[in-house]
């Protein structure tokens, strides 16, 4: 297919509706691996209890290894802390949406993405509560 021929199919397409549009922002159900939701069920569980806290994200790390890392592993951790209380964030409000199902796709990636921000520090380092 040539680029013109795809710009044209482009130009051609109608615009979406808004239910469709909302359709398609869905979470699709469907099952998930037992290793994530064995996770999820570690995660929620420390969440619930009020052991780790998005809103306190030092409450994510074990701060007996934390306090004896060197500066630059200290920076190291802070920056991917950062990212894992946000993705952390998405996975809760995932779970307190009435609109998402309890398992889905979308949930796996989110906490496969997850993991890897968790495995690039703890390669090295096992810093994290969960």
């Amino acid at each position: 297919m040539s680029d013109d021929s795809f710009v044209q199919k482009i130009q051609k397409q109608e615009q979406l509706t808004q239910e469709q549009e909302q359709s398609a922002n869905k979470a699709v159900e469907g099952k998930m691996e037992e290793e994530h939701k064995n996770f999820l069920t570690v995660l929620f569980g420390l969440i619930d209890k009020g052991e780790i806290s998005v809103d306190d994200p030092q409450t994510m790390l074990k701060q007996d290894v934390y306090q004896k890392l060197d500066e630059e592993w200290v920076g190291k951790v802070d920056l991917a802390l950062l990212n894992i209380v946000n993705q952390v964030r998405l996975i809760e409000n995932f779970r307190k949406d009435k609109n998402t199902p309890d398992e889905s796709p979308q949930l796996q990636t989110m906490v496969e993405q997850l993991w890897q921000m968790k495995q690039r520090i703890e390669d090295h380092y096992d810093v994290f509560v969960f």
